[in-house]
């Protein structure tokens, strides 16, 4: 079955970026009923640190299948506890984010869909390289899996309990990965430059994605590798109102940098004028 839905996710993925945004709105139930909850594969070893980390850090313990539980409901979780608090200015969602405890086990739920997975074995691991900067980098499984293939990594988030676990994981592992706060460090960030650029499932949660992709585009060398999810798909839904929308042509503004789709969410910055027109 799930052979099946990988080929026609490969299908929707092939012919989504020709459409116009009205079909692709169409797509989506589609798209998530592909995704379901039956074809999750929770990523126990990644579950298993995060009930650990639960443990150690809070007062209340909980056991490995109450965080099954929590990986199912964090989505919904989510989403209760942004309605509830109506956040609507930067410093309101930045709150937001600082206090939600359900993001780790939401993230593990994400992490098992087939989509998810496809990204990541099929993508990331595929065209990442050299010097990577994991932007939005959440519970920092892919900054982990970048390292043990032999990449010097930089894992970026806002303050949040998936830092506080990220940091904590890399220091369980022995991996030396530098961690930067999105606000804070900016200037540390941003005065490096990177050969693979990742933004997974991110972009969608930024306050200012228009400079925040400016400045991946300035800081990404020739020939680097941007791999980036929800580019155009980024909206609140009643499933996900946390998502902000891009209020602007994110595939116009990395083309006027020199970038170029060349492989579902993957672009490459090349200053090659003679691209194929299919990657412009």
């Amino acid at each position: 079955m799930e052979e099946i839905n990988m080929k026609i996710l490969d299908k929707i993925e092939s012919i989504e970026k020709y459409l116009p945004k009205p079909i692709k709105h169409m797509l989506r139930p589609v798209y998530a009923k592909i995704t379901k909850r039956g074809e999750l594969k929770i990523d126990k070893e990644l579950l298993r640190d995060i009930v650990e980390f639960h443990n150690e850090t809070n007062k209340f313990k909980i056991t490995y299948e109450e965080g099954v539980m929590l990986c199912k409901l964090g989505k919904k979780l989510m989403a209760d506890l942004w309605n509830i608090m109506g956040p609507k200015t930067g410093d309101e969602i930045k709150k937001y984010y600082e206090i939600v405890p359900y993001s780790l086990f939401e993230l593990v739920y994400a992490h098992g869909t087939p989509w998810y997975r496809k990204v990541v074995i099929n993508e990331i691991l595929e065209y990442s390289s050299g010097e990577a900067l994991d932007y939005g980098g959440g519970v920092g499984q892919l900054s982990l899996m970048l390292v043990k293939k032999g990449l010097n990594v930089t894992y970026v988030d806002v303050q949040s309990i998936n830092m506080k676990f990220a940091k904590w994981l890399f220091k369980k592992y022995g991996c030396y990965i530098k961690v930067l706060d999105a606000e804070k460090d900016q200037q540390v960030i941003w005065r490096n430059s990177y050969d693979t650029i990742l933004c997974i499932a991110a972009i969608e949660h930024i306050l200012d994605p228009k400079d925040v992709l400016e400045k991946m585009s300035v800081s990404l060398r020739n020939n680097g590798r941007l791999i980036i999810t929800n580019l155009e798909n980024a909206e609140p839904t009643a499933e996900f109102p946390f998502h902000l929308k891009i209020p602007f042509d994110a595939k116009k503004l990395l083309n006027s940098y020199g970038i170029f789709n060349i492989d579902n969410h993957v672009w490459i910055k090349s200053s090659n004028k003679e691209l194929s027109p299919k990657y412009k």
